[in-house]
């Protein structure tokens, strides 16, 4: 088998399948929230605060605020404005990750009265004799947990109102039992509090958060409730959220499914009491030796493989025998981040909520126009001067965020310069010859990048689509769309870091995205059968056996490097039809210089 692997900059496959004709069953049906468990309603009305369509409570009671937020969500992502429940499915699984990630879980903290959702991953306590306080690991935001008396209640809120940023407006609500300020307050950051009166005492969450961890803070603060709260975040088994992730949406509508119990104890999952131990942390990846016979497109054996979602888990339950997170000593958090909050409903529903106030201020926006990412800072930059002279090679890119791209690591191997088609220079942020990866900086904001997630895996069988720009240098055809479908879950020397996929690739292709359906890249093209090779060996010639490195050790290597990625979505979308201009947009030539 040595030498029957060849390096290949392989094309991206793009799924150009009929579209589809007529209703898939009853996920194709016009969403009822009635058909929904009061569990599932305030799961999805979870996902829809951290998208920020939603600013109402999280309730598991559907209103006509929630009713508006999905549709905004659909209208944007979906591109039609009424919602059927087959639209949840994509929501779902992003919010799901998030969850995964954070370790978010629903707590009631005994002495204030109240639960909330808090990211047990995230937080981590600092020592503070006098307060319960924690703090990010980047320091992006800080929570600290009191319990005063009315006057010391009212001077942590007169705090902030006396840090408010000048041309900014607080949002402010108060009553007897409640007090919420929140406001941008120096240096951009935001500042939120809520204090609750339970038995003579003000629990007060007192919260400074960079503007990137707006969607975490609303997704904490719209979570926060009196008593008990049906947001688990488990969904209802059999209910319509399971089925529509984890059916196939064929037979009858679930039936509605009644709600849990309503006793605090009993509807809050509890953490471990403070002292249990953590779960330990997972060994370090290591890599696998180079399998003999095989040749990667660097010239090097693809390595390691991170691992996989075990076999049997059922998205929207926790993982059989996994111990719950440490409590944060009967205290609310904040969480990570990852974009702004959008505008809220018409009408003035910010302060006017089912069950009192909203929680979260959300920045002014203008009127009629999107809402401004907090996260991006405007600057003066002096332009790079481009890349000049004849390139040596060429190969595909994608963005995963917006100035971020991912490509092989041999499309920039002997490399003096890499840039952009038009000769806008790039940098290597990171790079990995044996697992054929690399990561670049410095490429123009396109406004698109594509969907990365760690729920989006490739599964045997499944149609693909390939993106790229094969032989770009000598045809100049622009995009090449190729489709096919995963034939194989390991490369040819059995490594776990490649795939098989039947969409014909070319030179000039590596680097490329593989997608699922739902347009989500679930690999990165990089290689193919050698066809001389196998033809000198075996006497025949291979047909459609080309490789990717699948999406789970892509992750694994921008974790590992440290690289961000923005939360939500991307341009990730059905790829049963014409290609999106969104996804098309996210995928680029690359030029390398010597």
């Amino acid at each position: 088998m040595r030498g029957l692997l060849s390096i290949i900059v392989l094309v991206a496959v793009v799924i150009l399948s009929p579209l589809k004709a007529g209703a898939q069953g009853w996920t194709e049906q016009t969403f009822d929230a009635a058909m929904m468990s009061r569990e599932d309603t305030a799961t999805l009305q979870a996902a829809l605060a951290f998208s920020g369509d939603y600013y109402g409570v999280v309730d598991g009671i559907w209103s006509s605020d929630a009713q508006t937020a999905l549709e905004a969500y659909v209208q944007r992502e979906r591109g039609h404005p009424v919602p059927v429940f087959r639209d949840l499915e994509d929501l779902i699984i992003d919010f799901e990750e998030e969850r995964v990630a954070n370790n978010w879980q629903l707590f009631y903290d005994e002495q204030a009265n109240i639960s909330y959702l808090h990211p047990f991953q995230l937080l981590k306590e600092v020592q503070n004799e006098n307060t319960l306080e924690y703090l990010s690991e980047d320091e992006g935001f800080s929570m600290i947990a009191r319990y005063d008396d009315f006057a010391d209640m009212k001077s942590v809120h007169d705090w902030f109102r006396g840090k408010v940023k000048q041309g900014t407006k607080p949002f402010e609500y108060n009553d007897d039992s409640l007090w919420i300020t929140s406001a941008t307050i120096d240096n951009d950051f935001i500042a939120y509090a809520r204090s609750d009166l339970n038995k003579g005492k003000w629990a007060t969450l007192s919260i400074v958060i960079e503007q990137k961890y707006l969607r975490h803070l609303n997704l904490l603060a719209t979570s926060v409730m009196v008593g008990g709260s049906p947001a688990t975040l488990i969904w209802t088994p059999n209910g319509v959220i399971d089925q529509v992730v984890n059916g196939d949406g064929s037979g009858n509508m679930p039936e509605p499914v009644a709600s849990g119990p309503g006793d605090p104890k009993d509807q809050v999952l509890r953490p471990k009491p403070p002292g249990v131990a953590e779960t330990p942390e997972a060994p370090p990846v290591v890599a696998e030796p180079p399998a003999p016979g095989t040749i990667d497109i660097a010239g090097v054996t693809p390595g390691p493989t991170p691992g996989s979602k075990p076999a049997g888990d059922v998205l929207g339950t926790p993982a059989p025998g996994s111990p719950v997170a440490a409590a944060p000593a009967e205290v609310p958090p904040v969480a990570d981040g990852g974009g702004a909050l959008g505008t809220p409903p018409p009408g003035g529903g910010l302060g006017t909520a089912p069950g009192g106030a909203a929680p979260v201020g959300v920045p002014e926006t203008i009127a009629g126009t999107a809402p401004v990412d907090p996260g991006k800072v405007a600057e003066v930059e002096t332009p790079r001067e481009k890349v000049t002279g004849e390139p040596k090679g060429s190969g595909s890119g994608f963005y995963i965020g917006p100035t971020t791209l991912v490509t092989a690591a041999h499309v920039i191997d002997g490399c003096r310069a890499m840039a952009m088609a038009d000769g806008t220079p790039l940098d290597v942020m990171a790079a990995d010859s044996t697992l054929d990866i690399a990561v670049l900086s410095g490429a123009p904001d396109a406004g698109v990048w594509l969907k990365l997630s760690a729920l989006e895996v490739p599964k045997l069988g499944e149609t693909i689509t390939v993106l790229g720009f094969p032989y770009y240098t000598s045809l100049d055809q622009g995009l090449v769309v190729t489709s096919g479908n995963v034939s194989a879950l390991r490369g040819p020397d059995g490594s776990s870091n490649l795939v098989m996929i039947t969409a014909p690739v070319q030179p000039g292709n590596s680097g490329g995205p593989l997608l699922n359906k739902k347009g989500a890249v679930i690999g990165v093209v990089v290689s193919r059968m050698d066809d001389m090779a196998v033809l000198q060996e075996t006497g025949s010639l291979p047909q459609n056996m080309n490789f990717a490195v699948p999406s789970g050790p892509l992750l694994t290597f921008l974790a590992q490097n440290r690289i961000s990625r923005p939360q939500g979505d991307g341009s990730g979308t059905d790829l049963s039809g014409e290609l999106p201009d969104g996804v098309a947009r996210a995928v680029v030539p690359l030029h390398c210089y010597q």
